[in-house]
């Protein structure tokens, strides 16, 4: 008996080039990226601030913001609640917080979103002394807020 060999037809490769494709996906994903934003914080600067520079993109999320210029005047959500004193406690601005954070909990248990209760964003003027954040932070603590972010001007 004879065998039958049988020819085997050459596999040809087929190039596709998508040289093109992937220029377009990426000045795609290049665009999207560059116009995202994950933050659902909207500040509104109060006038007199000048903030700091930061090259961090970690966005923060809603809480209260604490504003102070250069003036030392405090601003709580925008709106202007009085001057720090010379020294000690600003108790109208703990007495505040403490409002704020009674509301965000409260809002905590009828809706399905949640808001970090202790969490407090602090804006102050990129020449501020210190002390003065440090008695903003210490008040804001003494009204229940463990968790800071410092919201600062970015470089993107």
């Amino acid at each position: 008996m004879k065998k039958r060999f049988q020819r085997r037809r050459e596999k040809q490769e087929v190039d596709v080039d998508i040289t093109s494709l992937l220029d377009i996906l990426t000045i795609l994903l290049v665009f999207l990226l560059k116009s995202y934003n994950a933050s659902d914080l909207k500040l509104d600067l109060t006038k007199g601030i000048e903030m700091a520079d930061s090259d961090s993109k970690v966005m923060t999320r809603f809480a209260p913001v604490v504003q102070v210029n250069r003036e030392s005047k405090v601003f709580l959500n925008n709106k202007e609640i009085g001057r720090l004193p010379a020294s000690g406690e600003m108790i109208i601005l703990t007495n505040k917080l403490k409002e704020e954070r009674a509301k965000t909990e409260e809002n905590n248990k009828m809706k399905k979103q949640q808001y970090n209760a202790e969490l407090v964003n602090l804006v102050f003027d990129k020449e501020m002394d210190y002390q003065i954040v440090q008695r903003v932070m210490h008040d804001s603590a003494l009204a229940g807020y463990s968790q800071f972010k410092f919201i600062v001007k970015g470089n993107y």
